[in-house]
């Protein structure tokens, strides 16, 4: 049997993580997240998941590792009629019906701590911002803002944009890889995202669903976010919704919307990925007009470096399924090459 090589994997969002669980039998893993938590995209805050949050039927592999990881999860509430909020007032409607989803009982952090657990605690490090990654005879030398590490292969998670702007290569990214990179818009680099937790989740009873579509904002789509124990609606910020006082302007639509029922609002969560300097570049902060065509097979220094993640899948790409493709994909790679 060979001795194991040394693996380094920048990031420790999905794609990282499952990356490393999946090739820890034939390398020495190490995981370098920037952050002072894991997740990357993904991050739940009391049970509400202010990233991603929908799996789809269709969405095979991200299903099996719910599966295989023992976690539950349950559909997602578009039962009613939707709402329609425009200067010329709140109208009801019957929205088209959606296609099913489903969520993780528990918020996706449970996934993402799944994850962590199936790797030696000690190989995971955290506040590890990588800065540059140098060719050093047969190996490639790491550099955080504090350490420095050595190995075999490194595996960026890390979005495209990101990956080509804040890492000093030695030798250099060829110019036609820095553009492809450049040009790869970041999945929810864009994105602001706010839950509001309710006493009760009364639109149910009054035989709405949750959805509204919004012309006014600041949230210009929301949806029901209830949990099982807790009453809550989601949206995201319209791009051009502009304020310093976001919560305020988020009660005030609610306040239009629902009238009384919104002083059951019991508490507000709002994250701004756009404000995430390790999930949002300033390239990204325009939005999107559609879905990016995604699908990136990029590496550098004669394969020993290897871009992954889900701006680089080509199946769902922007979505958790891509992420977990990209892992997949890159392991079943490494694993040739190690055993």
């Amino acid at each position: 049997m060979k001795p194991k090589k040394e693996l380094i994997i920048i990031g420790a969002g999905l794609s990282g993580l499952l990356a490393g669980s999946l090739l820890q039998d034939c390398f020495n893993v190490t995981v370098l997240e920037a952050r002072e938590r894991l997740g990357g995209r993904i991050l739940t805050k009391d049970g509400h998941d202010l990233g991603p949050s929908w799996i789809w039927s269709h969405q095979k592999n991200i299903l099996r590792l719910v599966n295989e990881l023992e976690l539950d999860l349950f559909s997602q509430y578009t039962q009613g009629d939707a709402l329609y909020d425009s200067s010329q007032g709140v109208q009801r409607f019957q929205a088209p019906s959606a296609e099913p989803s489903s969520r993780v009982r528990g918020g996706l952090q449970s996934l993402i701590d799944r994850l962590a657990s199936r790797l030696p605690a000690d190989s995971i490090h955290l506040l590890q911002e990588v800065i540059e990654i140098t060719v050093e005879g047969s190996a490639l030398a790491v550099k955080t803002k504090t350490n420095f590490h050595k190995a075999d292969y490194v595996l960026s998670t890390l979005a495209p944009r990101l990956a080509a702007s804040s890492i000093e290569y030695k030798p250099p990214l060829e110019n036609q890889i820095i553009q492809k990179m450049l040009r790869t818009p970041t999945w929810m680099g864009h994105s602001a995202k706010c839950v509001i937790e309710f006493e009760e989740a009364f639109w149910k009873e009054i035989g709405l669903s949750g959805f509204v579509f919004s012309h006014l904002g600041p949230l210009g789509e929301i949806h029901d976010a209830s949990t099982e124990s807790k009453a809550a609606l989601f949206g995201f910020l319209q791009v051009k919704a502009l304020s310093i006082d976001i919560e305020r302007d988020v009660k005030e639509q609610m306040q239009r919307l629902f009238g009384a029922k919104s002083e059951l609002i019991r508490k507000i969560y709002c994250l701004d990925w756009k404000e995430e300097r390790f999930s949002s570049t300033t390239l990204d902060h325009k939005g999107l007009s559609s879905h990016p065509n995604y699908g990136l097979d990029l590496s550098h220094f004669d394969e020993k470096l290897f871009f992954i993640g889900t701006e680089t899948a080509y199946d769902n790409g922007g979505y958790l399924e891509g992420a977990v493709v990209s892992a997949q994909e890159i392991a079943h790679r490494l694993r040739s090459i190690a055993l």
